[in-house]
């Protein structure tokens, strides 16, 4: 796996602070698990690594606490934070319950233009699946969902399926995603959510929306027991060597 490059000053045309643009940096590579669940992190090693003093490192690690991406100890040490397959698989659990009802309550609510938006989020997310640009593909995914959520015509559902998905992503399925086998299946099965919700049929729209959250889950929490098979990182976030797994 190739090692994330360090910040530059052509990072500065963005006219966003080097506080927010190592936090950004950092939370992308852990997302993304460029650094893997599990690494422990070193505030000097990370500052040499991105050619920036401690202070925006230190920052960055305070707020991806907040995050819960990483995990501070008593001893001042800290890691990745480390998802247990059974986590993920309880998630999934609760999520294809919450959001699938949500997904039922929102057929009633659609307008034709948010059919039109759905149409044009799958194709943008299976064109992003083709192209191998698992960012493009989360974001695609994420605004087709939300789109979902916020038509249910219930606060407090909506509030839940949306907190659901963000935390689900946060915490493990961002990483999944970067397998080329878990975007097709997903794809195939925004499909099959898209017909049921055209014939304007709650029910099959959400036995369509539950497997499909379960069985990213089950994919996730699968991959995510491979992962933890393989060699432990070094603790400047780093990977040992190059890492493999097809799902």
């Amino acid at each position: 796996m190739p090692v994330p490059k360090p910040l530059n000053s052509s990072l500065g045309r963005h006219y966003k602070s080097l506080n927010e643009l190592v936090y950004q940096q950092l939370r992308d590579q852990i997302l993304w698990g460029k650094i893997p669940p599990g690494s422990m992190l070193s505030v000097r090693k990370l500052s040499e690594r991105l050619a920036v003093s401690p202070m925006p490192v230190r920052d960055a690690l305070r707020r991806l606490a907040t995050d819960e991406l990483v995990e501070v100890s008593p001893r001042s040490s800290t890691r990745v934070t480390q998802v247990s397959p059974e986590g993920v698989q309880e998630m999934s659990e609760v999520r294809s319950c919450v959001e699938a009802r949500a997904a039922a309550l929102a057929v009633a609510h659609l307008t034709p233009a948010d059919n039109e938006r759905l149409k044009s989020c799958l194709k943008k997310l299976e064109d992003a699946a083709s192209r191998d640009r698992p960012e493009e593909w989360i974001k695609w995914n994420r605004q087709f969902h939300l789109l979902m959520y916020g038509k249910c015509g219930n606060t407090l559902l909506r509030r839940m399926a949306q907190d659901l998905w963000e935390r689900n992503l946060r915490q493990f399925t961002g990483r999944a995603v970067t397998q080329a086998g878990f975007r097709r299946r997903r794809s195939k099965e925004h499909r099959r959510i898209l017909r049921a919700i055209l014939r304007r049929d709650p029910e099959a729209t959400e036995a369509a929306w539950r497997h499909h959250v379960y069985q990213s889950g089950m994919e996730s929490a699968e991959y995510l027991r491979r992962l933890m098979s393989q060699t432990p990182t070094s603790n400047d976030g780093k990977p040992p060597g190059r890492r493999s797994g097809r799902i």
